[in-house]
């Protein structure tokens, strides 16, 4: 079959990223490239349709969907981490539709008005901080008051959907949920303790935990998602000329559009 004289023009290139965790977290076939280089291609218009699906983006399969379409060395989207889904939205906003993203801002100040502004993403992504695969392993363990030894890894995005999901359509929180919340996300962040790594057995350890062991181990958490994109930029005020910090809106019904 001879080749589609069209498609020479309309398939863009794409370009190669490093992933901020340098691939350093993957050990089990999560990525077919070496040190998280990949190869991100834009997105389509149909794939672009599947990231403004609520039904979709409630059960993550838009986002597996478009990565693995786009990024053919990812190979298992559900157990990337969150730090590197983030970087991975900055490449995907860059490659489809270049470095300046708008948008509409209203500052704190007196009288202040609705202005639009630019944002450069290609500096955000140069600004990005990668984690240094050398401290991984002291910096994300931690012995508590007990002597016990807790290893702990950066939430998944299999993990964030199903907190989402949990989360989803409630007005208010009740104390109840703020258990189960604490109790779903430190049991799919830490590894193993003390060696052990049955996942029911660390569901009834963290449910038991006192507050001076939680506070110590989210200490180790605030180290682990120490690395990444940062999510906010700084704008200079149109009206009172000051400073501004702004965060961007990466989900993707909003981020995905020009």
């Amino acid at each position: 079959m001879n080749a589609n004289p069209l498609m020479s023009k309309i398939k863009l290139p794409g370009r190669t990223f490093q992933l901020p965790s340098r691939g350093a977290l993957y050990k089990n076939g999560e990525l077919s490239c070496t040190e998280g280089e990949i190869h991100v291609h834009p997105l389509s218009a149909i794939s672009e349709i599947s990231l403004k699906n609520p039904d979709l983006l409630f059960n993550g399969k838009a986002i597996e969907a478009v990565f693995q379409e786009c990024i053919p060395e990812i190979k298992k989207v559900t157990e990337l981490y969150g730090r590197d889904i983030d970087a991975i939205m900055f490449f995907l906003r860059m490659v489809t539709y270049g470095p300046e993203f708008v948008i509409t801002v209203t500052h704190s100040c007196a009288d202040a008005k609705s202005h639009s502004y630019t944002v450069d993403l290609e500096k955000m992504i140069q600004e990005f901080k990668f984690l240094d695969p050398t401290v991984v392993e002291n910096d994300y363990t931690v012995t508590l008051q007990n002597g016990q030894v807790v290893k702990i890894h950066p939430i998944k995005f299999e993990h964030m959907i199903k907190l989402f999901q949990m989360n989803a359509n409630k007005k208010e929180f009740t104390q109840d949920d703020t258990k189960k919340n604490m109790i779903f996300n430190l049991t799919n962040i830490i590894e193993s303790v003390d060696g052990e790594t049955n996942k029911k057995f660390i569901e009834e350890w963290v449910a038991a935990l006192t507050t001076p062991y939680q506070n110590r181990i989210s200490k180790v958490i605030e180290k682990t998602n120490d690395w990444g994109p940062s999510k906010t930029t700084v704008l200079k005020c149109k009206d009172c000329g000051e400073d501004m910090t702004v965060e961007l809106p990466i989900d993707p019904a909003a981020f995905f559009s020009e």
